[in-house]
């Protein structure tokens, strides 16, 4: 007989399409009885891989916390129905169970924040904890041995931290709300801390853009706000870089899994990074800040390095937060506000015709006065010309940028809970357009106003039957304009003059719409969860036309004689779509109390776009034939319908060692989509192009568009049709030990194999039997598919001590080898030398980096009022009370990060005609056995890489250096924050902080110029970071005034 409960998942369609597109959503499960009452993981493994194919994937409670544990008497025998009862300490919110017969308990989907936890059975004392500390993504373990009661009693504990989590083997780490308020972040970018984690590598500048983790590329990542997808859907080969700001003083904390997370975590295989604002409470709470940075307080750079001056240089950012109760006890509100105003002053230098040039090409060539009018004028001669000018002009770069949030929670009863929660984001930058490192007057303006919003339901059928709905949209737009002095679509290069930049406009639009639903049911010893989601993707992007004219020499300017154009027409705005879905089952089965299994199993559909315009066209001579281009309505290719990805991990925590040490090990499939930016190249086939010269047009001249005769030609991209989608296997083992003093130390060894990683390369290269392309109709001919592999090792250790008693410590370091035959990540991907051996590509990845270790304290010093020393009472004396004031109060707060040197791949130039296929890119050249890469004076940035080691190819062939087979400089920085607490009332304080980023001024270098066949070869001309914030600038200083209460 089937059981009343169903699940019942529907989602209309707009248009119907084929079912290889778009799979029903629309499914009616009846769940048997023996789901409900004696449900085992066989019963699920059966029947969500089918429900997948129907419903859609799920996120999982990714910004909610679990309590577990288990109830014994004084001998150790299990204590049934024990009553537990978990209450949020800010808003009220209560949570009751009962022990099992086993004596174990389970309150799933918990809000994070601290907790009163109460314990009770007849006969037996009360425990309570308090202060108990529930974090994002964890479930905390809380085992209690009732005494007996021979007169009413209550234990009470104080200040409880639950250290270990022992149902997940996820190399994973968790920012809590200290390190967000005290720990230095250069330009107040929250995702700075990401850069801390295990297995995290930096390869400059930490932000969004340089951070990876565990070997895998940046489109593995993955990144969610509350639960709901936030990544930028429009530029996916920057997939971690959230389009709307979050402010810092909205995020409660936030949590990195890095490797081995479990099946209801991960739509990607990368980093899963999980961020969770702030709610509302029954107290009145806010602040008020302001944080400045000023050139005057700036370093230059060490030794004058690269640069003597110091550009001027301002950044405001100010805000506040508000959050109390609208109904105590039941609605609660929170808002908060982060404005940034930057500017950097830059000196814009270039190269401009003089005006008696000027004046002779007007009179030589009219047609050429509208881009004469557009150079500015000369300020200083250059020696022995008459033609040509130096520029020297000034500029800056303006930031503007404005975000909030507002977050509304209401208990509807015990039972019924939902909030809503809406954040926004407008944000301007413009900035002097460089052309070749050369600027002139052009400037380009890059503006968006993503959104992103979500409701949210969570329902309690019984304390051991929950349901969690979602509902979510993103959205991340993009507009750059070229403010063109020319203001015309073509740009204008002449040889000796800075290039005069085109007006061109490009648009992208991606909006992610998601429906989430999470079921958990605790059963006896087992914890059941199964999730749905089905994730509709829209992804607009398009172009206005432009091109460039180029004159070789100034005498063919003077003659309007273009030596060569190209243009491209416009590309129309294109709609790309596609319905991701996505499911997982699992089952967390405390075996016994100090074992337990996690088994699990996730199945994904990332489905392929559908242009609905029409405006696509895909090309691939494996299934469309030797024409190339498909026909008219084509698909984009065949979608993968079997990605399974079975997870499995255990935690143990033996009895002889006193619950002090925790094992762990896993396993798992994890499958990735890439970035949504390699997978539409067939809207490029539709734009016709032109390529024009002397040799074939005589008479061209400026302008170029009576010269584009018909439509243009394609240059086609070729995008595998049959690819199969990239997914990584991962394994590792670690131990946990409990150490005096609240310290954990961690212990993990971590592996993966990556399998069907993207490739970009080039097909259709001349045979050398023959020397004729395969397809005389076409050149060469990008070509992008997963054909790539890759393979991670590492060796992890991590020292925490949580934020306890005035002291919190993060310590890692991880011992690593990532090797590859191509980039791992689209937005980072290679092309090889040899297109017909890509296995001779295999080396040390571009971002294998051999050592990290990084290391982050916030310590309140023991002086002050209510504080270990200096602590005196209202009627000390004044100079005790005045020595209080001035010396207490302070924390201190450093990060310093170490890490070994990037890769660096040596290339050298070569004409197609001097290689036998007519391919050109990323060729390499010989070694000289038995010379050392490094110059006979050491490692110097005016020469890193010893040239003699090299030697240019001879003949037709490839070079046999190795790929990657030198390393760039190390990167060691420390950072500082001071802060200082003055108390004003009772519940308000001010802060004032002043925070040093690259304390001691070190150099941080970037990596050397890698072309053999330059005469700078192996020369460093640049940081490691060239903006104004992040890590690796000169030492800069920031000062801030902060209001709580």
């Amino acid at each position: 007989m089937a059981s009343p409960y169903l699940i019942d998942i529907s989602l209309p369609l707009r248009r119907p399409r084929p079912a290889s597109i778009n799979p029903p959503l629309t499914c009616i499960l009846p769940l048997p009885d023996t789901l409900i009452h004696t449900m085992r993981l066989y019963e699920l493994l059966v029947i969500l891989p089918l429900a997948a194919l129907f419903t859609g994937t799920a996120h999982a409670q990714v910004d909610l916390a679990g309590l577990n544990g288990t109830v014994s008497d004084p001998s150790g025998s299990r204590v049934l129905a024990a009553h537990i009862t978990a209450t949020q300490t800010a808003t009220g919110l209560h949570r009751d169970t009962v022990s099992s017969a086993t004596g174990t308990y389970d309150i799933p989907n918990l809000p994070i924040g601290s907790y009163r936890l109460t314990i009770s059975a007849p006969g037996f004392q009360d425990h309570i904890y308090d202060n108990l500390q529930l974090t994002v993504g964890h479930t905390s373990t809380i085992d209690v041995r009732l005494g007996i009661a021979s007169a009413p009693q209550v234990v009470t504990v104080e200040d409880t931290q639950a250290d270990f989590d022992k149902s997940s083997d996820a190399l994973d780490a968790r920012t809590e709300p200290a390190q967000l308020k005290q720990l230095p972040l250069n330009g107040r970018n929250w995702s700075t801390l990401t850069a801390l984690v295990p297995g995290a590598v930096d390869t400059g500048g930490s932000n969004q853009r340089t951070i990876r983790f565990a070997g895998k590329g940046l489109d593995d990542n993955a990144v969610t706000l509350d639960g709901i997808d936030a990544t930028n859907v429009v530029n996916q080969a920057q997939q971690p870089f959230v389009r709307v700001a979050i402010p810092i003083d909205s995020i409660a904390e936030f949590q990195i899994d890095t490797m081995l997370f479990t099946a209801e975590k991960g739509v990607s295989p990368g980093g899963q990074i999980a961020v969770v604002t702030k709610t509302g409470s029954n107290q009145l709470h806010g602040s008020l800040f302001e944080y400045l940075r000023n050139d005057i307080f700036d370093a230059r750079q060490p030794d004058d390095t690269f640069d003597a001056s110091k550009p001027p240089f301002r950044l405001n950012q100010f805000g506040g937060s508000l959050g109390g109760p609208i109904v105590h006890d039941r609605s609660f509100y929170f808002f908060a506000y982060e404005g940034l105003r930057q500017t950097l002053g830059q000196t814009l230098p270039g190269f401009v015709p003089t005006d008696t040039f000027k004046a002779q090409v007007a009179a030589a060539s009219p047609a050429l006065v509208p881009v004469l009018n557009a150079y500015p004028k000369g300020t200083l001669p250059v020696t022995g010309s008459t033609q040509i000018a130096e520029f020297v002009g000034s500029g800056r770069q303006l930031d503007h940028e404005d975000s909030a949030i507002l977050r509304l929670d209401q208990h509807f009863s015990q039972r019924n809970s939902a909030f809503l929660r809406f954040s926004f984001d407008a944000a301007v930058s413009d900035a002097p357009l460089s052309e070749g490192g050369s600027y002139l007057n052009d400037r380009q303006q890059i503006s968006s106003r993503p959104v992103n919003g979500e409701l949210e339901f969570l329902h309690i059928f019984s304390p051991t039957l929950i349901n969690e709905t979602r509902f979510g949209f993103n959205r991340g737009n993009v507009y750059t304009t070229n403010q063109s002095a020319l203001n015309l679509a073509t740009a204008v290069a002449v040889s000796g003059f800075t290039t005069l930049a085109n007006n061109e406009y490009k648009v992208g639009v991606g909006n992610t719409f998601s429906y989430i639903d999470n079921l958990t049911l605790v059963h006896n010893t087992q914890t059941f969860k199964v999730g749905v989601e089905v994730r509709r993707i829209q992804l607009n992007q398009g172009n206005t036309a432009n091109g460039t004219a180029t004159f070789s020499s100034t005498a063919s300017f003077l003659a309007n004689s273009v030596s060569s154009a190209s243009y491209a027409n416009a590309l129309p705005t294109n709609g790309l779509r596609k319905t991701e879905v996505y499911s997982y089952a699992q089952d967390e089965w405390k075996l016994r109390p100090n074992l337990t299994f996690n088994l699990g199993v996730r199945y994904t559909f990332f489905n392929l776009f559908h242009e609905v315009f029409g405006k696509a066209v895909p090309f691939d001579f494996a299934t469309c034939g030797p024409q190339g281009f498909c026909g008219a309505g084509a698909s984009f290719g065949n979608p993968n319908t079997l990605d399974i990805d079975p997870r499995v991990s255990f935690t143990w925590s033996p009895l002889a060692l006193r619950n002090n040490t925790v094992l762990r090990g896993g396993f798992g499939l994890y499958h990735g989509d890439g970035q949504l930016d390699d997978q539409n190249l067939p809207t490029n086939n539709e734009v016709g192009q032109y390529s024009l010269s002397l040799k074939s047009t005589p008479a061209l001249a400026f302008p170029i568009t009576p010269f584009l005769n018909g439509p243009g030609t394609v240059s086609a991209r070729d995008d595998d049709r049959t690819r199969k989608d990239s997914y990584f296997t991962e394994w590792g083992l670690s131990v946990q030990q409990a150490l005096p003093s609240h310290f954990v130390n961690t212990l993990s060894y971590v592996g993966s194999k990556g399998t069907y990683l993207l490739t970009t390369s080039y097909v259709n290269l001349i045979d050398p039997a023959t020397g004729l392309r395969p397809y005389p109709a076409f050149g060469q001919i990008q070509w992008r598919g997963n054909i790539n592999n890759s393979s991670y090792q590492a060796l992890v250790d991590g020292l925490q001590r949580n934020f306890t008693h005035g002291l919190l410590v993060r310590a890692n370091y991880t011992w690593s080898h990532e090797i590859d035959q191509d980039a791992a990540g689209g937005g980072d991907s290679d092309y090889p030398q040899n297109p017909a051996c890509l296995p001779c590509e295999r080396a040390s990845g571009d971002f294998d980096v051999r050592q990290v270790f990084s290391a982050n304290v916030v310590y309140d010093l023991p002086f002050g009022p209510g504080r270990t020393y200096l602590s005196p009472s209202a009627s000390a004396p004044f100079g005790q009370r005045a020595a209080a004031a001035v010396l207490g109060n302070w924390t201190i707060s450093p990060i310093v990060t170490d890490r070994t040197g990037l890769p660096v791949n040596v290339t050298e130039d070569r004409s197609s005609s001097s290689v036998a296929t007519g391919y050109t890119t990323s060729q390499r050249p010989n070694i000289v056995p038995g010379v050392s890469l490094t110059p006979p004076g050491g490692h110097r940035i005016s020469g890193w890489i010893n040239p003699a080691a090299f030697t240019l190819v001879t003949g037709s062939g490839y070079g046999d250096a190795p790929r990657n087979i030198a390393r760039g400089p190390s990167l060691w920085q420390a950072d500082l924050a001071l802060s200082k607490i003055i108390p004003l009332k009772e519940l308000a304080q001010l802060e004032f902080r002043g925070e040093f980023f690259n304390l001691f001024n070190r150099a941080q270098y970037g990596l050397p110029l890698a072309d053999v066949s330059t005469s700078t070869f192996g020369q460093i001309i640049a940081t490691v970071n060239t903006g104004p914030v992040g890590t690796g600038t000169p030492r800069q200083v920031q000062f801030a005034l902060r209001l709580r209460f």
